[in-house]
């Protein structure tokens, strides 16, 4: 497994991203909402991995929700950074981070393709991430 660090400007919110394959393999994403598009989000996941997902101060971590109400978009209260979306699926937590937030910083020039998820509904939405997003093992809050 290959191991990637991640967290929000501060450090508040941090992820260890394990994955089988390198990130060149797993590809970056756009969601082109206006949301993501806003943040310049660059997503990626591998369902083969496992992300360990961490919150030192649980006041300063806002959860965001819109479009289906599925899904939190993991922000920083403190500094703004937006680190990941979470899902809880059948008692699994799955989750895609923000290819922003790695540490070191990914190149600006990395390759992304642009997704557009609008047409979905919750059932598709949902089956798309059971088969593309990556399991959470750990998420410890304070």
């Amino acid at each position: 497994m290959k191991h990637y660090e991640g967290r929000c400007h501060c450090g508040n919110l941090s992820f260890d991203f394990e994955t089988s394959v390198g990130l060149e393999q797993l590809g970056l994403r756009a969601c082109q909402c206006s949301f993501c598009r806003a943040h310049n989000a660059r997503a990626i996941s591998d369902p083969k991995g496992t992300i360990h997902f961490s919150v030192r101060d649980p006041k300063l971590l806002s959860r965001y929700r819109m479009g289906l109400g599925i899904t939190d978009l993991l922000i920083c209260a403190r500094c703004g950074v937006y680190v990941a979306a979470l899902m809880e699926d059948r008692g699994t937590l799955l989750m895609t981070v923000n290819g922003n937030a790695f540490v070191p910083c990914l190149p600006s020039d990395v390759p992304v393709t642009p997704m557009n998820y609008g047409a979905e509904n919750v059932d598709q939405r949902i089956a798309r991430r059971r088969i593309r997003w990556t399991p959470v093992s750990v998420y410890k809050i304070g």
